[in-house]
């Protein structure tokens, strides 16, 4: 059980002042149980002695007659004489702590006693009272409130130089202990009194002077739980008020501090957040420290689940990565970048670049620094910028040969037709050969006109875009080639799919390019599908067909311009939907299998 400051403070005052009045009242009792007994000792010592003169006063002038025994001569006169009597029985009831007043022979037989039915009898021997005084406090004590018991002050008498007996004065602890009690009470009940009062004033000094502290303690619990609003508030000019002021300049100090920290990790949390690469830091324990949120796609674990663990535990697995990341730490083989296949991982990198750094202070190791790249998605990124550089080059050749053709096509068409108007008479004859050149020149001309759209600048035209609306659109325009196909076209809502900033003419062109792709590839039929799915800062719109894939030797050329594996195709689709993705800074890829169908991913940023 917690005990407060208070209490152990009350307690200790308390606990102080009882030892005070303890030791006080017991050298008061002490002392006044020993005078007591002194006093009683001092008058008791008067007795015997006006017992003892009376006695020889009884005697004095008497003749023993001969023949006769000196004690029954001596008891017969003592006993005879009412001065001794009336002494004796005054004694006894005037002072209250005796109990009896006698005078013994040798023998201890007694000879006269204030009670006159002991006559005779012989006397028990007890303690001289000299011991009791001599004894100590709790001895006293013990006796006196024990049961009773007699001690006695004894006057030896003698006549002519024999001893005749003694004077003996019996005190019974009964009548101390009457005497005593009284004055015992009231210590006690002062005692009592004092350690209640000093109590009671310790409770309240404790309550005035850690009252104070109450306050700042509620104020520190305020700013443990990260509320700095309040300062601690105390108009005291003491020491807890100098301490306040010093807490209140330390909790804007805190205040500061805690709003630079979450700034920090704001913008660290942004940066985190946009990296593609995973981050581990390990300490020199070769725990983790630190973990980005793209090493969950990595390692196919939540981030935040793995801080604090060792790296044995993190990489545990058998998959090649873990393996590659596990022998580093062991062996301390830090070693720099190296590609690493780790297929089977749900939806991890199947290539990941992998590099190990250690992290030295003052030449000492105190940690390691782990970073994970996607390979894979590196190596497709090359390849669309290497077929953004070829289009590029493609379409300045083209744009300059579509240029020089455009004028002697036309004049060659011109000159067809003054020759077909020259050679009207011979129609029948030169008719098939003309119109084999008529339709030659139309089918040059278009793909002269191909090339110039293809290669001439687009202006974007930006605006809020309902990604489903597009997609039924899309379907719409889409809906003779799938229906001539046996295709059936689903549009899968994932959830409700945000809002988006985009051309549209230009998105429906090139989304529409896909799913006519699509279409295409199933010359059986089956299910087109198109899901958008929404991550953290962008949406992937996915058109999954149900066709025949795409061979691995033609992947590398799908985006080519004229570049087709369908029959009658024209290989622009495809390139031209890839160059409108482009336009608007997006990416696009593919995963593809044979004879199981193809999914087209494009990623537009929300």
């Amino acid at each position: 059980m917690k005990i407060s400051l208070k209490t152990k403070l009350t307690a200790l005052i308390s606990f102080l002042v009882l030892m005070v009045v303890l030791a006080t009242s017991t050298l008061f009792i002490s002392s006044f149980s020993r005078l007591t007994i002194l006093g009683v000792e001092s008058r008791g010592d008067t007795i015997p002695q006006e017992v003892y003169a009376q006695a020889r006063a009884a005697l004095e002038g008497s003749r023993m007659p001969a023949g006769t025994d000196l004690r029954n001569f001596v008891q017969k006169k003592l006993a005879s004489d009412t001065m001794m009597t009336s002494l004796l029985q005054s004694a006894v009831a005037f002072q209250p702590t005796i109990y009896y007043v006698t005078i013994t022979d040798t023998e201890n037989r007694i000879m006269v006693h204030n009670d006159p039915g002991e006559i005779g009898q012989q006397l028990a021997s007890v303690p001289p009272l000299r011991d009791l005084r001599a004894a100590g406090l709790r001895d006293q004590l013990r006796v006196i409130y024990g049961p009773p018991r007699v001690y006695e002050m004894v006057l030896p008498v003698e006549m002519g130089g024999n001893p005749l007996g003694d004077v003996r004065v019996g005190v019974s602890t009964i009548f101390l202990r009457d005497q005593i009690t009284p004055a015992l009470s009231k210590a006690v009940l002062l005692a009592v009194l004092v350690v209640v009062l000093a109590t009671l004033s310790a409770g309240i000094v404790s309550y005035s002077l850690l009252r104070p502290l109450e306050t700042i303690s509620q104020s520190v619990d305020r700013w443990a739980r990260g509320e700095y609003a309040e300062s601690i508030e105390l108009d005291r000019t003491d020491e807890w008020g100098v301490l306040s002021s010093k807490l209140n300049l330390l909790g804007e100090h805190m205040r500061g501090e805690k709003a630079a920290f979450v700034a920090l990790k704001e913008n660290l949390d942004q940066l985190f957040s946009n990296l593609a690469d995973g981050i581990l830091l390990f300490d020199k324990q070769n725990r983790l420290v630190l973990a980005t949120p793209a090493v969950s796609r990595f390692l196919g674990r939540v981030s935040d689940e793995l801080i604090h663990r060792p790296a044995a535990e993190i990489f545990s697995s058998s998959t090649p990565l873990d393996q590659t990341l596990r022998k580093a730490f062991e062996q301390r083989d830090f070693a720099a970048w190296q590609t690493i296949d780790a297929p089977g991982r749900g939806q991890a990198p199947a290539r990941v670049a992998v590099n190990v750094q250690v992290v030295e202070e003052q030449g000492e190791r105190v940690g390691g620094l782990v970073t994970l790249r996607d390979a894979s998605t590196r190596a497709r990124l090359e390849d669309q910028i290497d077929v953004t550089a070829k289009l590029a080059a493609l379409a300045k050749i083209t744009s300059g040969v579509a240029h020089e053709v455009k004028n002697p096509l036309n004049a060659m068409v011109l000159q067809l037709e003054i020759l077909k108007s020259k050679l009207r008479d011979q129609s029948e004859e030169v008719a098939p050969q003309l119109n084999v050149l008529s339709t030659e020149l139309q089918r040059l001309d278009r793909v002269v006109k191909t090339f110039l759209e293809f290669t001439r600048p687009v202006e974007l035209h930006p605006a809020d875009l309902n990604i489903e609306s597009l997609v039924q659109e899309v379907f719409t325009l889409a809906e003779p080639q799938a229906r001539q196909n046996n295709v059936q076209l689903v549009f899968e809502r994932n959830g409700s799919a945000p809002h988006l900033r985009a051309d549209p003419d230009l998105m429906k062109q090139a989304l529409l390019n896909l799913v006519l792709n699509g279409c295409q590839a199933m010359p059986s039929g089956g299910q087109l599908r198109v899901t958008p799915r929404v991550s953290s800062n962008h949406l992937d719109l996915e058109i999954a067909d149900q066709g025949v894939g795409i061979p691995p030797e033609v992947q590398p050329r799908i985006f080519s311009l004229f570049f087709s594996t369908k029959p009658g195709g024209t290989g622009i689709g495809l390139a031209m939907a890839f160059r409108i993705v482009q336009l608007h800074n997006v990416g696009m890829d593919f995963s593809t299998e044979v004879a199981r169908g193809t999914t087209f991913r494009v990623s537009l940023p929300l």
